[in-house]
């Protein structure tokens, strides 16, 4: 390293030429002192958490029963300050809680980013969603336990399970089950089929509660499951209880009986679960999970829960394997043989990887032989390649490129982007510094100025003030 630094030393450099590489010694200075401050924070941090607010990333939208859930325990813990920093929570909805499962697996296992996701964790690998399950989170704490109720419109001919299952026998898929695909909902209509032979439901894909107990009462569904908060919703529109999906009659609905009084070896029950990256260090989760069990202990959020008809349990440790364990043979029993898969982008970004540069060598191939024609008077056969397609053709192999490193996780955001970007200003200014219309010198200090500053804002942006989490 000494000696290059002597050469470089001896090169002789105008005014203009020292003036841009000291701009650049200073732009890499800021960015070396960034990362050892940042690296200096991190080690802080195991002596001292939480340090900075804690993400709850709820994978559903706002008002919904697990984000009201988690409102009730993020006011527990701010007023009872059970933590030193507070919980934040970040409604992610879509693909039925994916969408916002997978965000935290792929967030930083620091214990700042955490999951408030029930028994969709489960159900969703098994309905083929994702391909992944509760093996790449840390499991942290499962709180609150409600159960399911089977549901029929007040117009409906069916008074009790046998009667609906009786039917769905006797003429399989006549019967419109209004679920949310690949949730608890849609599991609990396949356990109730896998118990009566030949039973057959026709599933419709609605959403949540609201939008399932709409589809009852519109007529555009049969039958549904609701948690049992969701249904004291519901109850005074017209909608009536067939049966509990739970081990015992629960005391507000003593009249109702459960599937197991009724023939049917079924439970279906939502949990509270709350998830980490796996890694995250265990001491974290142990105080995360120790502010939830005090949470959990108010009286505020006791009388909160038995509003909502919601068990105040809290489940850690070994108990909590064991109930997961549980849960994951219930629902792999009667997961669907035939599941969908995702497309495997990182597989499909490599081909067409590979095709790019396939296509690249022929070009240079016919290149090399219309110069061979020039030298002997002949015509050349293949077509003038424009500068702009082949721009093009650089950006589009280099954003391939880009965004496979991304999927595949194997480099981070702020170095990937600012080689990306060096790389995109490199092709774009290129022609500029052939026909020297800028200098070489100056062309380098603007795109790495350029490149990493804008790394380091666009990571700052996100993940300081959008608050998304990046590779």
């Amino acid at each position: 390293m000494t000696r290059i630094v002597r050469l470089m030393a001896r090169i002789p450099l105008d005014h203009r030429t020292h003036r841009v590489l000291r701009s650049c010694l200073l732009v890499a200075g800021t960015l070396l002192a960034a990362a050892l401050t940042g690296c200096e924070r991190r080690l802080a941090e195991p002596q001292d958490f939480p340090r900075r607010p804690i993400k709850l990333i709820v994978p559903f939208a706002a008002g919904g029963g697990s984000d009201t859930f988690g409102r009730i325990i993020q006011s527990a813990i701010e007023e009872n300050q059970l933590l030193p920093e507070p919980l934040v929570i970040i409604n992610v909805p879509g693909a039925g809680g994916t969408i916002g499962s997978r965000r935290v697996k792929n967030a930083r296992p620091d214990g700042y980013t955490l999951l408030l996701l029930h028994d969709g964790i489960l159900t969703a690998r098994h309905c083929g969603s994702v391909s992944y399950g509760p093996e790449v989170f840390a499991a942290i704490a499962g709180t609150g336990n409600a159960g399911q109720v089977i549901a029929v419109g007040a117009s409906s001919r069916h008074h009790d399970l046998t009667s609906l299952m009786n039917a769905a026998a006797r003429d399989p898929d006549s019967i419109l089950f209004s679920a949310n695909i690949g949730a608890p909902s849609h599991f609990a209509g396949l356990m109730l089929q896998a118990e009566r032979p030949g039973a057959s439901f026709r599933y419709t894909q609605n959403g949540g509660g609201a939008k399932r107990f709409a589809a009852l009462q519109g007529g555009h569904a049969d039958v549904t499951a609701f948690s049992i908060a969701e249904f004291v919703q519901f109850q005074s529109s017209g909608i009536r209880a067939l049966g509990l999906l739970g081990p015992v009659r629960h005391p507000e609905f003593p009249e109702l009986a459960t599937a197991r009084e009724q023939g049917f070896d079924v439970i279906s029950e939502n949990m509270q679960f709350w998830w980490a990256p796996a890694g995250t260090p265990p001491e974290r989760i142990e105080q995360i999970a120790d502010a939830l069990t005090a949470a959990m202990k108010t009286n505020q959020v006791r009388d909160k829960l038995a509003e909502m008809k919601i068990s105040d349990v809290v489940l850690r440790g070994e108990p909590l394997e064991k109930d997961l364990q549980q849960r994951q043979r219930r629902i792999a029993a009667v997961a669907p043989a035939a599941t969908a898969r995702l497309p495997d982008f990182t597989t499909f970004a490599i081909l067409l990887v590979v095709m790019t540069g396939f296509v690249a060598l022929i070009q240079s191939f016919r290149r090399r032989r219309d110069s061979a024609s020039r030298i002997q008077n002949v015509a050349p056969v293949s077509p003038h390649i424009s500068p702009r397609l082949k721009q093009l053709s650089v950006i589009s192999f280099v954003t391939i490129v880009y965004v496979a490193l991304m999927q595949m996780e194997r480099i981070g955001f702020v170095p990937a982007t600012a080689l990306y970007s060096m790389s995109i200003g490199t092709t774009l200014v290129s022609p500029s510094i052939i026909d020297k219309r800028i200098t070489m010198a100056k062309a380098v200090a603007s795109l790495v100025l350029v490149a990493g500053t804008m790394s380091v804002v666009i990571h700052y942006l996100f993940t300081q003030i959008l608050v998304v989490d990046l590779p």
